[in-house]
């Protein structure tokens, strides 16, 4: 199932990704059989439910992008931002304390992965299953998966969560956590968006939420 413009599930769909939700996404990635297809998917939808980064962003994270640092899981990701004929790339670092417990897969994964020889180069490496036993595969450690690929990941484990919905979940958060003029920049710097207004788009929504719901009482 691919959703498409003025799909009836994705337009109808107002709310962001619930714990018990994630969890159930969790969950069925635990049910892969092989290990490395069980933990790389694993660690992408941490990997996104903390971040909320673009598919590409997460797509070409290298191994090295991802270092321990007093108390923090440190992910830094390469954005490009297209400026007329050129394009602008620049780092950004986000910080994730090791006491959040989506940090565990992540850890566990690299961990994987530093012991396989070769090395890869890349967090998610290109892989591909071969013959019919679903434990045999084979392992691309220079190449990375494409930005499509994280989204079939994420649509093989749910078909009613998509990649965007990682990111309205991340600005919920944030909004939730400081529901002010602040919160609006919190979120534009959390994403790493260009336009602060729609930082504000998420600050109105939630208000909105708020309002509607205390107005349903009051007509209780």
């Amino acid at each position: 199932m691919t959703f498409v413009r003025g799909d009836p599930e994705r337009v109808n769909r107002k709310t962001v990704i619930t714990d018990e939700e994630f969890q159930e996404l969790l969950n069925k990635a635990d049910q892969i059989e092989e290990e490395f297809f069980r933990l790389r998917a694993k660690a992408l939808l941490c990997v996104l439910r903390l971040t909320g980064k673009r598919q590409n962003e997460i797509a070409t994270l290298e191994v090295s992008d991802f270092k321990v640092q007093e108390g923090f899981l440190n992910i830094t990701f390469t954005l490009l931002k297209k400026r007329k004929k050129t394009v602008v790339t620049r780092r950004s670092t986000k910080a994730i304390p090791l006491s959040d417990p989506l940090t565990k897969p992540i850890l566990e994964y690299l961990d994987y992965l530093n012991k396989l020889n070769p090395k890869p180069k890349y967090f998610l490496p290109r892989a591909k299953s071969i013959g019919f036993s679903k434990k045999s595969y084979m392992l691309f450690p220079d190449k990375h998966i494409t930005g499509r690929q994280v989204f079939n990941i994420v649509r093989s484990l749910s078909k009613k969560v998509w990649l965007h919905l990682f990111r309205e979940t991340v600005a919920s958060d944030v909004i939730k956590s400081d529901p002010s003029i602040i919160g609006a920049f919190k979120v534009q710097r959390r994403l790493d968006l260009d336009d602060h207004r729609t930082g504000f788009r998420y600050l109105v929504r939630f208000a909105s939420d708020i309002i509607t719901r205390e107005e349903s009482k009051i007509e209780a």
